[in-house]
């Protein structure tokens, strides 16, 4: 992933590789933002439909190992189609593009994210087990107060 910046909170697939190759769903982007704005988007690029009932994300917070807060995912979605998950105070622009919400204090830039399938890790933001502080490397590569976007190139999730 790379970071964007100021903030975008258009939560739309730009770039994603668009041929069939994923075999299961990643993370397309990740905003962390002031307050409450707080997104993760979800893309299909598998083929076909998936249901989502067998999808979770979890939250690791601040370099824990464990997980500190879990959300199970619900619906169907089509192929080509992203996945909104958002805080509920979140701004206007964002929650008009959430397809679930929480009120849960969500991430901020030192908790590590996992995108998990049938209780098989399938995506990560971040690194389980380690607390970066303030910064995830350099500049243009942290989570903290970014919006990171998968680079076209991308078809499946970084499980590491």
């Amino acid at each position: 992933m790379h970071a964007l910046k100021p903030l975008s909170v258009g939560l739309a697939l730009l770039g994603c590789n668009t041929a069939f190759a994923a075999t299961d769903l990643y993370f397309s982007e990740y905003i962390e933002g002031s307050s409450f704005n707080k997104a993760l988007e979800i893309y299909n690029n598998t083929g076909a439909a998936v249901d989502l009932s067998g999808y979770q994300i979890l939250q690791h917070t601040n370099g824990s190992t464990g997980t500190s807060l879990s959300f199970t995912l619900s619906g169907t979605l089509a192929q080509g189609a992203t996945y909104v998950f958002a805080h509920s105070s979140a701004n206007a622009s964002i929650l008009a593009k959430a397809n679930q919400t929480s009120g849960a204090g969500l991430f901020n830039g030192d908790d590590a994210i996992s995108l998990v399938h049938s209780g098989v890790v399938i995506d990560v933001i971040g690194q389980i087990g380690n607390d970066p502080g303030t910064q995830r490397g350099a500049d243009l590569q942290s989570t903290a107060d970014n919006t990171l976007r998968r680079k076209a190139t991308v078809d499946a999730g970084r499980t590491n």
